[in-house]
Order: C-alpha cells, then structure tokens, then sequence
C-alpha cells in the first residue's frame, strides 16, 4: 500500500494484557491447585484499587473456582451472571475532558494446567499517539507489577488515521516504534523491549518486540498489529482470530518457562556436582588412624546420600521439562496453522521463526545439559558404593583388632586362673610332700628314694579331676547355646526314614 499515515492519530486503540499463570502441578494431588494460585487475580484486584475500578478491585467475586477442579483442556471462569466477560469504565480524570473516556473488559479462561487472563483498555474514539501511556498507566501492565508465573504479551490493536495532506510519509515500523514508547513512557522499567520481527495477521502488519529474557518474570513481549487493511476491522471483530491467538501466546509462553525451568534445575545440578567434587578430594587426605577414618567416611555418607537423591530429582525435572516443552511446542504449531488458516492474509514467519528457534536452540541445550549431567548422577552412585566399600573394609579392620585385643584378653584371664588353679593345687597338696607312703595301714618302703612320693600322686589326681571337670564343663555349656540341635538332629533322622 502507497497510503500516507499522519502517525499523530490512531483509531479505537486497545491494549490487550494476556497474562498466563500456573494453577495446578503435575506432582501435586489431582485437583489439588499449586499453593499461589490466586495471585494473578490478587494482583489484578489491587491494580483495581490502584485505578479505582471497582469492577476489577472486586473481580474474584466473579470467578467461579470450583473445589478440586482438576485440569480442564478449556474452561471460562467469569460468571455467566455478568455474561462471562467483566467490563467497566475508567474513572473520569480531570483535565482530559477532550479525550474519550477508557473503558475495557476482563475475560478469564483455564487452559490444562494455566489461568489465561485477557485485560484490555481501550479509547473508543480517536486519540492522539501519546494518549496510549493511559492504556498502560504507570507501567502497571507490565511482567514486573502483574507477576504472572508462566509470562505474558501485552498487544496492541489500532487503526492509524490517514492524512489528507502530509509532506512525508510516515512508514509503519516508525510508527510501531513510536506506539512502543508511548506504551512504556509512564513505566520505569528495566526490562526494555527491542525490535524483533514482523509480519500480517488478518490482512494488517504486526510488529514483535521483544528483550528476549529467559526469566518469564522479565520477559517483556509485545505485539503492535496496526490495522491498516480494508478486511482487517471486519474479520478482526468477527473474532476467529481470538482462541487461537490466545493459545498460541500462552503455548510461547509456556514454552519459555519450561525452558527457564530446565536452565535453572542445571544450575542446580552444577552445584551439587561442584559439592560432590569436593567431596571426592577430601578422600585424599583422610587420617591415619582408623576409627577417626571411619568416623570420617560415615560422616561423608550422611552427608552426600541426600544430595544424591536430589541431584536425580533435579534430573527428573529437567526430563520433565523437556517433556512438556516437547507438548507445548506441538500444541503450538496446531494453533499456529490455524491461524495460518484464517480468512484474509498471514504472514507469520516470526510465529514461524519461534518455533524453529524452540525445536532448534531450546530443546538442543536441554538435550546438550542432560549429557553434561548423566555422567555425575553416576558418579554419585559410585561415590556412594565407594564409600560404604571403604566402611565396610574399615569397620571388618577395626573389628578384626578388637578380636584380637579380646583374644589377648582371654589369653591373659585363662593364663592368669590356670596359675591360681595351680598355685591352688600346689599349696593344697603341698601337707603331703614329707609324707611317708603307707599301704593298708602299712608303711612302704620303697626300693629308691622317693621322698615326694605323696605329693606327686596327690598333683596327679587333681589334675585329671580338673581336665575331666574342663571337658564336662566345655559340652555342657555347648548343649546349652544350642539345645535344640539333638531335637532337630533326631527329627531329620525319622524323616529320611
């Protein structure tokens, strides 16, 4: 088109918020909502206040948020007494009394696993450029004051109105920018957006800015669709369009987030493995002594049992991720031929180009991470086998000279109580050493001289009496460790009769 647009003035302009954020977990309970649910609609009530419109400071009145509602593949949530679409007017501000007054709508939806939240203000008449820092007063609809989990993309719909006489032409990127700067001249915000791409929706160019953040919380997204075509108004308010453009940026946007959970579940696991890594050499320096190194080892093993297990959780969780990005990035290719499929002209290379960059750069990285990581989930398990083998030698070690310090003990004891029991013998006997020998009354005399005679045969006697009470002594407290072995031995007996 050869057309000339003054770029000072733009016809009914609205600025759509689509907010998107997490509502239930696949780990939590089915039905079960994940524990800030309700913060969207939280921050959506003081942004009310802070405008003083009571329609949306009281917006949680309106949302029907059944108990145990599990995930729905789409679900509205405002109340069909309102006609499911909340809509109010802003308050009357002095000074402007020449500018239409805004008005706007909030519409909600549940997505699987997402609230989707649709903000819009508008102008219902013609306004300046300038006037759009009203649709985004004080920067309150950007990521860093709406604080939706998943993300968000703020969209521009306006009609620029052509000149009658103008020297210049004013392009359409130029004037995309400039409705750009209008959007953020109220908001202090480091989180500025740059050109991206551009494309047609509908017949009409749209432009896509974005800063490309990985954080969704920074991510700022916005889309300037400057309507600029015959059949664009027309198929526009028809609202074909509408779903599948709203699912598409709630699949980017989730897309993105499973991306920035993936990056910082490896974040994680990177310093775990640094920790394992210090670990592995203090291995080197252990102590000499053994209880101080099996005190030393077990130690070690409380500490690095846990931080295995949540380094394979951390695994777990990027695989997950992976998964759903894998979902969301086909969920989004659907959406996005259906908009491709749309009466009028599209153009949507830049949907296009996200796309590619999600199967190409995305999932690759995530791919490239799990490599790097695989390798230290098994070298946890062999650190830890490592460790319980260095235990288990260690603690066979220090038994083994505990039993021999017992042993020398027992050896000592028994060398101790054979000495009294000798002693005993000796000095119980020792009456008999000058003793002549009698037989029947009769004193013998031997042929040679035995004066010790007596005392000999008394120490003979004592100590067979004493080996004989040892063995008795030995079977009986042998029987009595194991008094059901003759049973079962007797038992086995008639039975293989």
């Amino acid at each position: 088109m050869n057309e000339q647009f003054s770029g000072e003035l733009l016809h009914y302009p609205k600025l759509s918020l689509y907010a998107f954020h997490l509502c239930h977990d696949m780990a939590l309970p089915e039905g079960e909502r994940v524990e800030d649910s309700e913060l969207l609609w939280q921050q959506f009530e003081e942004l009310g206040k802070s405008l003083g419109i009571d329609a949306i400071a009281t917006c949680s009145q309106w949302l029907n948020m059944e108990p145990n509602q599990a995930t729905v593949p789409f679900r509205e949530l405002l109340s069909e007494e309102i006609g499911r679409c909340l809509r109010f007017h802003f308050p009357v501000v002095e000074g402007h009394s020449e500018t239409p007054r805004r008005n706007g709508e909030l519409y909600a939806v549940q997505l699987h696993d997402t609230y989707v939240a649709d903000l819009t203000f508008r102008y219902p008449g013609i306004v300046p450029v300038a006037e759009l820092s009203h649709l985004n007063p004080e920067g309150r609809l950007l990521p860093d004051r709406i604080s939706a989990a998943i993300g968000q993309t703020l969209v521009l719909f306006a009609k620029p109105v052509i000149a009658e006489e103008s020297p210049d032409s004013d392009p359409l990127p130029g004037l995309a920018d400039r409705c750009l700067q209008a959007i953020l001249t109220q908001a202090q915000t480091p989180f500025q957006p740059s050109y991206s791409a551009k494309g047609k929706l509908l017949g009409s160019q749209i432009f896509e800015y974005d800063n490309d953040a990985e954080n969704p919380a920074q991510s700022c997204h916005i889309l300037i669709w400057l309507d600029c075509h015959p059949d664009t108004a027309q198929l526009e308010e028809s609202g074909d369009y509408y779903r599948p453009l709203m699912e598409l940026l709630c699949y980017r946007s989730k897309i993105r987030f499973s991306y920035h959970q993936a990056r910082t579940r490896y974040r994680d696991c990177r310093q775990l493995y640094h920790e394992l890594e210090t670990l592995i050499k203090a291995l080197e320096t252990l102590p000499e002594d053994t209880a101080e190194k099996l005190t030393v080892l077990q130690e070690s093993l409380l500490k690095i049992t846990p931080k295995a297990f949540t380094y394979a959780g951390y695994l777990r969780d990027i695989e997950d991720q992976r998964t759903t990005l894998i979902t969301n990035l086909n969920n989004y290719t659907k959406k996005m031929k259906k908009l491709t499929s749309l009466k009028g002209e599209q153009e949507l290379d830049f949907l296009e180009s996200f796309r590619y960059h999600s199967r190409v750069k995305l999932l690759r990285q995530i791919h490239t991470n799990l490599n790097y990581l695989r390798p230290g989930n098994a070298l946890f398990g062999q650190y830890i086998a490592t460790l319980r083998g260095i235990v288990e030698v260690e603690q066979a070690k220090m038994n083994y000279q505990q039993q021999e310090a017992n042993q020398d003990l027992q050896d000592q004891i028994q060398a101790v109580g054979l000495g009294i029991a000798a002693g005993a013998i000796v000095a119980s006997t020792s009456g008999l050493m000058f003793q002549s020998w009698e037989w029947k009354g009769e004193k013998v005399e031997p042929s040679f001289p035995l004066p010790l005679l007596a005392f000999l045969i008394a120490l003979l006697v004592s100590a067979a009496c004493s080996i004989g009470a040892w063995s008795w002594a030995k079977e009986g407290i042998k029987k009595g460790r194991f008094p059901f072995r003759d049973v079962k031995g007797r038992q086995s007996a008639k039975l293989k009769r």
